[in-house]
Formats: structure tokens, sequence, C-alpha cells
């Protein structure tokens, strides 16, 4: 039996000092991680009500591609932004499809 996919949905909000550089490194995650094998697809949205918020739609093809995506160097220098760009802590939520 094949496992079925994940999908992430993550919601950051990025301090307004720090919105240059957190796109710019969400810009580069999101090229690198849609050419990884394992992945099916990769978002990132902006909230039109809230734009310092960003939320990330992102399907797996198993919670290991996960695992395996968050040790990248793409997804690494976004999380090394990240670290002084957010307002507040992350918050992610992993899916499955019913």
């Amino acid at each position: 039996m094949t496992e079925q996919p994940i999908t992430v949905i993550a919601t950051i909000r990025v301090r307004p000092d720090h919105e240059k550089a957190a796109i710019a490194a969400i810009h580069d995650c999101v090229k690198a991680s849609r050419l990884e094998k394992t992945n099916i697809s990769y978002q990132c949205h902006r909230d039109v009500s809230d734009p310092p918020v960003f939320v990330f739609v992102e399907r797996w093809a198993s919670p290991e591609a996960l695992s395996e995506h968050e040790t990248t160097p793409h997804f690494r220098a976004m999380a090394d932004v990240f670290r002084t760009a957010l307002a507040e802590p992350l918050h992610v939520r992993i899916t499955r499809e019913i």
C-alpha cells in the first residue's frame, strides 16, 4: 500500500523591518522546493487583509519527504532568515486529505 501524501499548512507573521529579507528567502525556497522530486506542490500566499501574514501550502509525498526537505540548503537558509524576521512563532499543521 502506498502512503498517502501530506499537506503542510504553515503560517508566519513577518516583522515589517524584515519584510524584504523574508520575501527573498521565501521566493528562493519556493523555487528550489518545487524541484525536489518528492514535492507535489509548494506555494506561499500573502494575506490580503493582513499583509505581514504569509501562508505556505505544501504537498509532499510522505512525512519522510517533508523531513528530508527540512535538511535542504534552501529550507535552512529560509529558516535562518526567519529566526530574526518572525514577529511570532510559526504555526504548522500537517494534514492528510479525507
